[in-house]
């Protein structure tokens, strides 16, 4: 076979990719290996994610106005989401959906597994194993979004990103109208334990750098929201998953575009990826198209590199301790910086102004 683009991974940074490839008349194929995977993932995306991406929110969601953020010592902060809200989608089913917009718009879609990268003078050549066998596809670019455990950066040698371990599931018998966050290192050593509502019930589930003791991290946390982890058996679909910790270590290399969640593409302090994962897409796709591969990583640097490397520092002191939590508890009583937060987390804003002057508020604590 014989493409322009392979994306490898069809989830939301290879589809969008794919999506904006075809809108363009490039001839592209997306090798998926799982389509219908279900992912575990809280799977929000703010609203203002639709709009900037042109996405039609065409699928069953969850759509939340509020969150609740828990502080070590129990003290409890509500902040309404102002401008927009958090969009909470199943991700099977929104990543299917982005999958066939990609398709109507153009894009090839086949099942399959990559096996292996040849590099040409002008191109590479890439073996997937297919259902029915495997097929030798030859390109100009690959665009790897196939994940924290990416194929692609195997094969070509490149060391796994670096990550944090979350241990999450769904239960059905609890409801919540909030996006609840809850911090304490007895539970959540530098990330944070989460209830977020979901088509059913709540998703629950905690992020920690010790995968090793997250079971024991997710029933401490199970205790302290519910009194007791005897719903820990109670729990669907539990599972582990590994997010990506940002260290912008690579993004195109010998004709191979690294986007979402294989080249690191989630927020320090967050962990917010879908949506970055999707603007990664898109960046490596307007390369493609401009014919200027290092301009994907002038695009993204341009519009993320600042917010992630402040969210980064965030993250390192005020995540160190409880007591360092608590001083940033301290600081979002302040009205003025939710709003700051809200317009750049919620509704992206990508001006400069608005990342200085959250950098001002937080510049006594960070060096």
């Amino acid at each position: 076979m014989r493409v322009e683009v392979l994306v490898v991974g069809g989830g939301p940074a290879g589809a969008i990719a794919a999506r904006r490839l075809a809108q363009s008349n490039r001839d592209v194929l997306v090798v998926e290996r799982e389509p219908m995977r279900l992912k575990p993932c809280g799977g929000g995306i703010p609203s203002t994610a639709f709009q900037d991406l042109d996405i039609p929110l065409k699928i069953k969601h969850v759509s939340v106005n509020k969150i609740r953020i828990h502080s070590p010592t129990d003290r409890v902060l509500e902040i309404d989401l102002e401008g927009g809200s958090i969009i909470l989608v199943d991700r099977r089913e929104f990543d299917s959906c982005l999958r066939d917009i990609a398709i109507s718009s153009g894009a090839g879609l086949i099942e399959g597994i990559l096996t292996d990268i040849k590099k040409k003078k002008r191109g590479l050549i890439a073996s997937v194993k297919t259902p029915e066998g495997v097929v030798d596809i030859e390109a100009d670019y690959l665009i790897a979004a196939d994940g924290i455990n990416s194929t692609t950066r195997a094969l070509m040698s490149i060391k796994p990103n670096q990550y944090v371990y979350t241990l999450s599931g769904k239960f059905d018998d609890i409801t919540t109208d909030v996006c609840e966050f809850w911090f304490s290192q007895a539970h959540a050593p530098n990330g944070y334990s989460w209830v977020f509502p979901s088509m059913k019930g709540v998703s629950i589930g905690t992020g920690t750098f010790h995968p090793k003791e997250a079971r024991q991290y997710l029933k401490r946390f199970l205790i302290r929201r519910f009194n007791s982890d005897e719903i820990m058996r109670d729990i669907k679909l539990l599972r582990g998953y590994k997010i990506p910790y940002w260290s912008e270590d690579i993004y195109y290399k010998d004709r191979v575009f690294f986007v979402g969640d294989a080249g690191g593409h989630v927020m320090p302090f967050t962990f917010e990826g879908i949506y970055y994962s999707m603007k990664s897409g898109d960046f490596a796709a307007q390369a493609i198209i401009e014919g200027s591969p290092n301009l994907f990583k002038k695009l993204w640097r341009k519009r993320f590199y600042s917010r992630f490397r402040l969210m980064k520092a965030i993250q390192e002191y005020f995540l160190k301790s409880d007591d360092r939590f608590e001083q940033l508890f301290n600081l979002f009583q302040r009205k003025q910086i939710q709003d700051a937060s809200m317009q750049l987390w919620l509704r992206k804003d990508s001006s400069k102004s608005s990342i200085i002057r959250y950098i001002n508020f937080f510049r006594k604590f960070l060096h």
